[in-house]
Formats: structure tokens, sequence, C-alpha cells
């Protein structure tokens, strides 16, 4: 059984029209490949059970489908600091197919992986840790049909849920200012593809 928090944040995903995220830790779960994800799921403490892991991990595949499917896919655009690529989740084999699939995935139309070089510093002189803004559908008058969100993973700590506007326009500056120090789509699909051979010839 997955907690009611889990299932709010699902809720929120699938009904947004676009979600812009933020890492500095792991590929985002919509983005991640099924043994990333188990890598991640199965080091979790509370799953000691391979089914507990397995079920999530195919949940997490499901969810996918909210960005490839046919049909009104979410937008998606997904800023990744460079160390994401670096912290082995899994070993070398899962790493180099993560990395993979996030370079094929940021051609689809409704995608954008953007990486953050280590040359960028600490936008604002803070560590920005992970975040997503989701924003929804709007209706004929133009007017949106809910609030934006942010959703601020907090780790170890609870998570947390912003709606006030001057919260959500804060994270607007900080994703903006921080995709100012990006490299540009093809640079970074370039380095995924260059990183993932790396991993398969063993030089990390």
């Amino acid at each position: 059984m997955f907690s009611s928090a889990f299932n709010m944040y699902i809720g929120l995903e699938s009904a947004a029209r676009r979600l812009t995220t933020c890492d500095d830790q792991f590929i985002p779960g919509l983005l991640q490949t099924a043994g990333y994800a188990r890598a991640i799921i199965g080091a979790f403490p509370k799953f000691t059970r391979r089914e507990d892991v397995e079920r999530r991990v195919e949940l997490r595949m499901k969810r996918q489908a909210l960005i490839t499917r046919r049909t009104n896919p979410i937008e998606l655009d997904a800023v990744l600091h460079i160390s994401v690529l670096y912290r082995v989740i899994g070993g070398p084999t899962v790493m180099a197919a993560a990395l993979r699939q996030l370079a094929e995935l940021s051609k689809r139309p409704n995608i954008t992986i953007r990486i953050q070089p280590y040359s960028a510093g600490l936008t604002w002189g803070i560590p920005h840790s992970s975040f997503t803004i989701m924003d929804f559908d709007c209706n004929p008058k133009g007017e949106s049909v809910e609030p934006p969100v942010v959703f601020v993973d907090g780790g170890a700590a609870p998570d947390v849920y912003l709606e006030k506007p001057d919260e959500i326009q804060r994270y607007r500056e900080l994703i903006a200012a921080i995709r100012d120090t990006c490299l540009d789509d093809v640079e970074s699909r370039n380095l995924l593809r260059q990183v993932a051979k790396e991993y398969e010839r063993g030089e990390r």
C-alpha cells in the first residue's frame, strides 16, 4: 500500500499539463530506466521484500506514459546537475543504460533535458536541491483550472508543497537562473552519450 503523501504527489503529477523539475541528486522518476529505479528503491531501508520493490518499480514505469504517450503527453522540462551523471546508481551498466535513455528521451518534442556543469558553481549562492513546479491546464479564458504547485523533495525530512504566488514565482526565478547556466539541448545530449560510453568502456 502506498502512503497518502505519495498518492497525493501521483495525483498532482498525472493532472499536470507541464512539469518543470530540477534535481542535483538523481534522474527524475519519469525519466528513469527500470534498472535505475530498482537500485534506488531497493536501497531504501523500508523496502526489504523484493515484491515491494518490484511493485514500486512497475508503478514508476507505468507513470512514464504521461510523457511518452502519443496523445497529449505532459511537457517536461528537466534541469539536472552534472553530478547526477556521475553518481553511480546500480553500477556502470545501469548508469550507461539510464544516460542513453535520457539522451533518447531528450529528442522528444515535449521533453527538454539540460545539464548544469560544475563550472556553474552555486546559483544564487545556495544548493538548490530537488524540486518540481507543476502547472495545470487552462480553461477557455486562459485561466489555470488549478493553481500551480511547487513540490520540494524533503529527502529524509517531510516533503513540502508550496502554493502561494510569491513562493511559486521565487522558484520560477530560481529555475530560470539555473537554466541560464546550463549546457544547451544538443550539448547536454552529447554529454549524456559521452558519459554513457565511459561507463560502457569501464572508464568510470
